[in-house]
């Protein structure tokens, strides 16, 4: 355990020094200050349109930093093979691919921080009071997290067994699979057709249903959400992605490694 919580420390300083992600983040911070602008182009609903925007600036960014930033800590570590020396110590592949993980989930988590802190500050500046914190802010940002972290494994699963593009491809349809799914769902649900019934069965054991996973409407419109509900939902996040990161690990000590 030591040594892969030494592998998530080293990927966190690794990760912290990708130009990427800074641009992403970057990008995201322009888009959420730029929010209080656009907001002001609308009569009324000013405080919808800088949440709307803020948050969804944050989760469309926090989850291409996951996609691309999954992908690639694992993808070059393989293909410059420099993973070979740290699998010549005592540290199994399973504990590399998860220390690995950690410290992508370590990144994602300041980044949310970052602009949860972001989000925070318009909101403010706006309204002038920290009432909206009450009103599902930590909810929302809580669950993206949980949300990056589905992303995050998905792309450590795909990165494990193929190519970088590859990986990056299929990481990217399976979240918005994820989300589409989750829009389609209910009415899936409501159709009389036996088969499609059968179906939505299948695709929520296979897919990720993301739509659960995202309060960002909450904290628009100021929706009550329950701390049960907030659990409940984080339970089933983080366990889908400690399901995805046990088959990823499973598939990475089964590869070839020449």
């Amino acid at each position: 355990m030591t040594r892969t919580l030494a592998i998530a420390a080293n990927t966190l300083r690794e990760a912290l020094r990708e130009r990427l992600m800074y641009n992403l983040v970057v990008f995201a911070l322009v888009l959420i200050g730029g929010s209080l602008t656009i907001s002001q182009l609308t009569l009324g609903e000013q405080f919808r349109i800088i949440a709307n925007v803020a948050t969804g600036s944050a989760q469309l960014f926090g989850t291409l930093i996951a996609v691309f930033l999954g992908v690639a800590l694992l993808s070059r570590e393989i293909d410059r093979r420099t993973c070979y020396a740290v699998l010549a110590r005592p540290v199994s592949r399973a504990g590399f691919l998860v220390g690995k993980y950690l410290g992508l989930l370590a990144t994602l988590a300041l980044n949310v921080l970052v602009m949860a802190a972001a989000t925070a500050a318009m909101l403010l500046l706006y309204t002038g009071s920290a009432a909206f914190l009450a009103s599902g802010f930590f909810g929302a940002f809580g669950l993206m997290l949980v949300q990056l972290a589905v992303c995050g494994a998905f792309a450590v699963l795909f990165a494990s067994f193929t190519t970088s593009t590859l990986a990056t491809i299929f990481t990217i349809s399976a979240v918005v699979a994820g989300h589409v799914f989750s829009e389609v769902r209910a009415f899936w649900l409501q159709t009389p057709q036996v088969e499609m019934k059968s179906l939505v069965r299948v695709l929520d054991v296979l897919l990720p249903n993301m739509g659960l996973l995202d309060l960002k409407d909450a904290l628009t419109y100021g929706d009550p959400v329950t701390g049960a509900s907030i659990l409940a939902r984080a339970a089933y996040g983080v366990g889908y992605a400690g399901v995805v990161v046990a088959l990823a690990a499973f598939v990475f000590s089964k590869r070839d490694l020449r």
